[in-house]
């Protein structure tokens, strides 16, 4: 697998996740929102429609990367994506309701590791990729 595949396969796989987990926020279930008390107990990703949104807005971003940019710009720009992230996951950890946009229901542990994870593999995968990218389509 080559290096623009690479990351149009990780973007496309993590746009795709955070807008389905930005959606599922919106409807009840056990997995991603508010949960069934509105407080961000009893599910396994708290959220509020403000963090959903940002899910929504991250995820249409990882999309446009995969399917909207090549070579060197697409490399650089998951890299990009991957320092995003740096600055959501210092920010939601320092302050789990995001200075309060996040209020009531704060940012809990599984999202704290997913957003970290979110951050290394956007740096690594970017990284990566910028090293040994063509400026050549190869859609």
């Amino acid at each position: 697998m080559d290096n623009n595949a690479m990351v149009r396969s990780v973007a496309a796989i993590i746009g795709v996740v955070l807008v389905a987990a930005g959606l599922l926020g919106f409807i009840g279930n056990p997995i991603v929102g508010p949960g069934p008390n509105n407080n961000g107990t009893d599910v396994l990703l708290a959220t509020n429609s403000v963090h959903n949104l940002v899910h929504l807005v991250t995820g249409a971003l990882a999309l446009y990367i995969a399917f909207g940019l090549s070579g060197a710009q697409q490399a650089s720009a998951f890299l990009g994506f991957g320092i995003l992230y740096v600055v959501i996951f210092v920010a939601v950890l320092l302050s789990p309701t995001l200075f309060g946009l996040f209020n009531p229901i704060p940012a809990n542990m599984p999202i704290h590791i997913l957003h970290a994870g979110l951050t290394v593999v956007g740096i690594a995968v970017g990284y990566m990729a910028r090293g040994s990218t063509s400026s050549v389509a190869t859609r």
